[in-house]
């Protein structure tokens, strides 16, 4: 079986599928790896280049991987970094042709958003196309912290608040699992004092 990852690209550093195709493959997956964004490294950093790939090159892979009928292998679809809201609405294409193609095929969605120290960095309409299309549809969903905020609309203080906001887009979506990364809130009595994972 194989595993469709739609994720972005860099030449140095380990983000997007330059850290999931390895793992994927020594986990003994068949990984197809569609790019989103190609760059020399994450944007983070003060040297950088790179960019969005188009989408309709994007759309046009995804179409072709769907034509040639290899869909029917895959067992899950995994996406991250949108670079433009156009290849999100070929991404949720995808994963419902995968879904018919072969029933029970799974999708994590990582929604990609933005985190606490930079706010928001994605291009407008990205987090809305997160929140409202590619989410829902997610058998597994691992926001951060920051994401999960943006996702529900409120603050998350405390550990009881992300349990209860990642129950809420569990039952939002298909019923699937909720994976919170890089929780920074405060800890209540029996939790173990604030976490940070």
């Amino acid at each position: 079986m194989a595993i469709l990852s739609i994720q972005s690209w860099v030449a140095a550093g380990h983000v997007g599928n330059a850290a999931a195709l390895f793992p994927l493959q020594r986990l003994g997956f068949e990984t197809w790896a569609v790019p989103t964004w190609v760059g020399s490294n994450h944007p983070g950093h003060p040297l950088w280049s790179g960019g969005p790939m188009p989408a309709e090159r994007v759309a046009g892979m995804l179409e072709t991987l769907a034509a040639r009928g290899l869909l029917g292998r895959c067992r899950a679809v995994l996406s991250g970094y949108v670079g433009d809201p156009a290849i999100g609405t070929a991404i949720a294409r995808t994963v419902a042709a995968a879904r018919a193609a072969r029933p029970g095929a799974l999708y994590c969605c990582d929604p990609v958003v933005g985190d606490r120290a930079e706010g928001v960095y994605v291009a407008r309409g990205i987090p809305e196309l997160f929140r409202d299309q590619l989410v829902p549809q997610a058998d597994l969903v691992t926001p951060n912290q920051f994401e999960l905020e943006w996702l529900v609309g409120r603050p998350l203080p405390t550990l009881a608040a992300v349990r209860d906001a990642a129950d809420q887009l569990r039952r939002a979506g298909r019923g699937g699992t909720v994976l919170v990364t890089s929780v920074e809130a405060g800890g209540e009595a029996g939790d173990g004092g604030p976490a940070s994972a």
